[in-house]
């Protein structure tokens, strides 16, 4: 009840504030006629594979030499993956106590069975200690996350699992176009997995990404893409409305309006489960109704690779922007009581960092959060539980509270900002960043 009380309050407060900044970078930039475009793209069209093919292959051409393949979702890319691996009923997964239960459970459905490793704390990614601890002779792969735009400390996972011959796929859904030592994440492990979901680094409402050098590999998941079923025309069209509706709301003038509509929309599902969702947050508990609301996995909707072709042109500009924005909250951050708190991965010479979020821990991070919710959405702040969405609870997904020990603590404490500011709003944001270091 008392949640439900704070974010009423904080939805009150919201709407007297002159912009409110998200994790959800619109696409206000999209014109009226590339939106009638994209429309016209809706459930099928002749030259659909073309424009399939097309995304894909830009999408793997920035992240290095291999090919890759797209799906309705990250966890859907990571699932195939596993099923073309042959991983089922006796193995084991391997992957962090810092993710989204969409991930153990996608391990779930193949019929092996997910083990979770700590993160290490310089980059809140993977840890090679605590994955080397987990390694047994049933564990057929091994997720290597890079969080929040930054790489993990990657070398000695690497090692360690070449020492035991075990797959490694890396997770980058919420890091794309971050090096360490010069080479992309992706490029690392024996195949890489992506999201293009609307909080993600590259916004296409929904979607996901296999990535891979391994040619084999890679013919063997797009004959199975191939055969994967489409999204129904009833939950294309409310993927259609949500972008229009982001594109309309998701900047910084209206964005109070966008999180009051979305809030009744959540409250609406709630109230009357029986009606069909248009995220793809139906599988959020090992015994979910996926299946039932959509086919699991499924191919990427035509008319958002169409989108993510869009997103892909302007890429290079928005990775800039991103960077100068991390580099400001760096400056602004240096010489206030927050330097102690930031993560040395940003210090790192070896990394070179595209940031999706600016994150560090907090030892009083309730006050931090109360005065960052008069102009940011805290609610979308990663991750305040081990594994997150979890609608049946921790030990449902299979996660032992004190396996991850540092991974808890930091869920306690964690906190970030968004660098998916839209443009023209940096003064006025930052302005509001350093009060809220100053106090």
């Amino acid at each position: 009840m008392n949640s439900y009380v704070d974010k009423m309050i904080r939805l009150i407060l919201s709407s007297f504030s002159d912009f409110r900044i998200g994790f959800i970078r619109g696409h206000s930039y999209i014109s009226d006629n590339d939106v009638s475009s994209l429309r016209a793209l809706l459930n099928y069209c002749e030259n659909s594979s073309e424009i399939k093919n097309e995304f894909e292959k830009r999408f793997a051409g920035l992240i290095g030499s291999g090919s890759g393949v797209s799906f309705a979702a990250g966890r859907m890319a990571f699932f195939v993956l596993m099923k073309a691996l042959g991983i089922g009923k006796g193995d084991e997964v391997i992957l962090p106590g810092f993710t989204c239960s969409v991930m153990p459970n996608a391990v779930w459905r193949t019929g092996a069975m997910p083990v979770f490793s700590d993160i290490d704390t310089d980059t809140f990614g993977s840890d090679a200690k605590t994955i080397k601890s987990k390694i047994t002779e049933r564990t057929k792969m091994i997720v290597v996350q890079h969080s929040f735009g930054i790489p993990c400390n990657i070398h000695p996972i690497i090692e360690v699992a070449k020492k035991h011959n075990i797959f490694v796929m890396e997770d980058c859904a919420i890091t794309l176009d971050s090096s360490v030592d010069g080479t992309t994440v992706g490029n690392w492990g024996d195949a890489a997995m992506f999201s293009t979901d609307h909080s993600k680094p590259l916004n296409t409402i929904i979607g996901g990404f296999l990535y891979t050098k391994d040619i084999s590999l890679y013919k063997k998941i797009k004959e199975f893409e191939l055969l994967l079923p489409e999204l129904d025309e009833l939950h294309q069209k409310r993927l259609f409305d949500q972008f229009v509706f982001e594109r309309k709301y998701l900047i910084p003038s209206r964005y109070s309006k966008a999180i009051t509509v979305s809030y009744l929309k959540k409250a609406i599902k709630t109230a009357f489960p029986f009606k069909s969702s248009t995220f793809l947050d139906a599988d959020g508990a090992r015994e979910s109704s996926t299946g039932k609301e959509y086919p699991y996995p499924a191919k990427m909707p035509v008319f958002l690779a169409e989108l993510g072709l869009m997103e892909l042109k302007r890429w290079e500009n928005e990775k800039r922007r991103r960077k100068d924005i991390l580099k400001r909250y760096l400056e602004l951050s240096e010489k206030t009581a927050i330097s102690n708190y930031l993560p040395k991965a940003y210090f790192d010479a070896s990394f070179d960092i595209t940031p999706l979020r600016f994150t560090y821990r907090h030892p009083d991070p309730l006050h931090h959060l109360k005065l960052m919710a008069r102009y940011v959405d805290i609610d979308w702040i990663w991750f305040k539980e081990p594994v997150i969405c979890c609608s049946k609870g921790l030990d449902d997904i299979g996660y032992l509270t004190g396996s991850c020990e540092l991974s808890e603590r930091v869920t306690g404490d964690i906190i970030n900002w968004p660098c998916v500011i839209e443009e023209g709003w940096e003064p006025g944001f930052f302005e509001f960043f350093k009060t809220v270091l100053n106090n």
